[in-house]
Formats: C-alpha cells, structure tokens, sequence
C-alpha cells in the first residue's frame, strides 16, 4: 500500500493544484473575461436562428410543439419567467420572418450563417488557449471549414436535446413504475441529474475537440468538458437563486430579460473558456502520461568525431562524422564576427545620443533658471538677438542677389 501514503498523496494534490492554478492564471492572462463578454454579445444576436434550427431538427422527431415546449421548460428553470418569456417571443418573431417560397430559402441560409457565428467568436478565443501547430491554411478554406464545423454543432445541439428529452422521459417513467410515490424516488433523480451531466460534459467536450484549429485530444477535451459541466450545473443553481433575490429583470424595467439572457450567455462563455484553459493546462502537464511521438529514426546525437552509436536492438552500428557540427561552428564564428561590429557601433551611437541629450537638458535647465531669476533680461537679451540674428541674415541675402 505504498501507493497510498501520506507523500504520494501529497505530491499528486500538488500536482493537481498546480494546474489548476496554471489554468486560473491563464484565465486571466488570456483575458477570456473579455471575450467572454464578446462571446456573448455574438449569441445574443445569433440565438433566434440557433435555436430555431434547433427546433426544427429536433422536431422532426417529437413535433415543432414538443420540442419548443421542452426548451422553454429548461429556459425557464436557468432564467426566469420573464426571460423565458422574451426567448420565447425571440423564436416566435423568427419563425414568422420567411414563410414559404423563396424567403424561406434566404431565410435558411441567414439562420445558417446567424446560427454560426456563435460558434465563429468561440473558434477565435479558443484558438488563443489552443494555438494551431503547423502552417495556417487558406483563408477561404478556413472559413469554410468553420461554417460547416458550427452547423455540425448546432445540429449537435439539436440530437443533444432530443436525447435529453428521450432520457429525461425515460428515466422519469422508469422511477415512477420501480419506486412510484416511495422515498426511493430520489435515485431516479439522481441518475437524472447524472445523465444530464454527461450529456452536457459530452456536448462542452464536443466544443473543446472541434471548434480550436490545433489538434486536441479527446482526453483532454473530455476533462475541460466534465470541469465545464460541473461549474455550468452548479453556476445554474446559484444563477437562478441570485436572479429570485436580486432582481435584476425588474432593475433593467423593459429590457429586464435582454439584461438577464446576456448575463446567463456571459456565465456560459465564461465557464466554457475556464474549462478550456484547464485541460489546456492538463495537456501541458503531461497528466496521464506524455504523449509520445511516433515511432522513427531520429537524428543522433553528435557525440565526438566518429563516434559509434547503435541504432536498433539488434545491435547494428555506424560511425557518425562531425561534418554538420563543424558548418554549425563555422557558421556561429561568421555571425560573431559580424555582430561585433555592429553591436560596437550600436552602443557607440546610442552613448553619444544619450550625452547629447544629457547636455541640451542642462543648457535647458540653466536657461530656465535663468529667465526665472531675471525675467526682463532675459527678454530684453532674447529680442536683442534675434534682431541681430536677423540683420544679419538679411545682409547676407542682400549680398548673394
């Protein structure tokens, strides 16, 4: 039971407060507060589309009534009734803006491009936690790339809803038959509020492996994804008791529920990012395990001149030269004894700068003494000699013509 000891113990809660403590700081160093806030002014304004076409996916399979019935119902529990009521009247204005013919074909195609810009302001903050390797490719392949990864999303959402209303249902009904109005009813509210956890891990893990250009592993998505959930499932409940005694909507008068959705997107933006820079965080400490690279020959080590070094198990060996260490050399001696010079004759310049500098505020400080002390003389002897600058710089220009 050596594993358990009082030191293992210790080192792992130090490595773990480690990155978690690195994840906090890079929190604020990347300033994802503010894109946070940026994250959600772009949802707000994309949110009729997006959950229109979350509607309409999931309605295909439980009916448009259902599954805005559902959504609402969530809406609800996180915001409020009067913010619930104003997403509500959002949907509805949307629905109503193309019809049939050919707005509802540009219609579609602005809920597209409205349903993904959330996901475009979410591409640029987590492309700053999780920079790409590698070249940048084609802008215009870029932009494409994200347009169809956020629609991918948003359907994503869209199945999201739809099996949290299926398990919802189902573990509901399968409560009721096995424990009916026992006390025991409590377990399917557990297995509920767990399935809906892993659903929303799953869905915030989903973000952290597609929407970042650089390569993320499902690992380290999935933990970034669980962390986010966690905080979002707890974040809720506080949200919804701070909304019940602060009163927010009523402070805001009319736009009391635009207040309260901005408030709720910033929270969501702002645990997704916290999320995202910890398993960041983790992948930089190498927790499980490293990852390694793929098996190949790599390039040996210069060691001395022919040197012998195995290359494989069975014992075969070759001599390595020096050759590409003595063009190394060589090329450092060339650049040493180029920046020299230069170097030299940066500082040279740069004291010199510097007296000059040093001597006009001296002959600036005793100037200002001077007028200081003897205002009228000094006037008197200023206009004196500018009068004689002047003769003679007319004199001289007499002469010349």
């Amino acid at each position: 039971m050596n594993t358990l000891s009082p030191k293992y113990l210790q080192s792992v809660a130090k490595k773990d407060a480690s990155w978690v403590i690195n994840a906090l700081k890079k929190f604020s160093d990347d300033r994802c507060a503010a894109m946070a806030a940026s994250i959600a002014f772009y949802s707000a304004f994309s949110l009729a589309p997006t959950l229109v076409m979350v509607i309409a996916v999931a309605g295909w399979v439980f009916g448009p009534e259902a599954a805005r019935g559902q959504l609402f119902h969530q809406v609800n529990g996180m915001l409020g009734d009067q913010a619930a009521a104003g997403v509500q009247s959002i949907v509805t204005n949307a629905h109503r803006s193309g019809e049939s013919g050919m707005a509802a074909i540009v219609s579609f195609v602005l809920l597209v491009i409205g349903a993904s810009a959330t996901f475009s302001s979410l591409n640029t903050a987590l492309n700053l936690i999780w920079p790409a390797s590698g070249e940048p490719k084609s802008s215009v392949v870029a932009l494409v790339k994200l347009r169809l990864i956020s629609l991918g999303l948003v359907l994503g959402v869209a199945f999201l809803l739809i099996v949290s209303l299926v398990l919802d249902t189902a573990v509901q009904a399968a409560g009721k038959w096995l424990w009916g109005t026992s006390p025991l009813v409590v377990v399917g509210d557990i297995v509920q509020f767990v399935l809906g956890l892993a659903i929303l891990s799953a869905a915030f893990g989903a973000l952290l492996k597609f929407l970042p250009d650089g390569h993320v592993f499902w690992r380290d998505a999935l933990v970034g994804g669980l962390i986010a959930a966690v905080l979002f499932s707890a974040g809720k409940k506080l949200f919804a008791l701070y909304l019940t005694h602060a009163g927010t909507a009523s402070a805001f008068g009319a736009a009391g529920s635009l207040a309260v959705l901005l408030m709720w997107l910033y929270f969501a933006a702002a645990v997704l990012l916290l999320g995202a820079e910890s398993s960041a965080a983790r992948a930089r400490k190498g927790d499980p395990q490293p990852r390694k690279a793929p098996d190949a020959i790599t390039a040996p080590t210069v060691r001395g001149s022919n040197d012998v070094v195995p290359l494989d198990p069975s014992g075969a060996t070759v001599r390595v030269s020096r050759p590409r260490a003595d063009s190394n050399s060589l090329q450092l001696r060339a650049v040493r004894m180029f920046s020299r010079p230069l170097i030299s004759a940066e500082s040279h310049a740069t004291r010199s700068a510097a007296r000059a500098l040093i001597g006009a505020s001296r002959k600036f400080s005793q100037t200002n003494q001077l007028v200081h002390r003897y205002p009228w003389r000094a006037t008197l002897l200023a206009a004196t000699t500018g009068l004689v600058v002047a003769v003679a710089a007319g004199r001289t220009h007499g002469r010349d013509h």
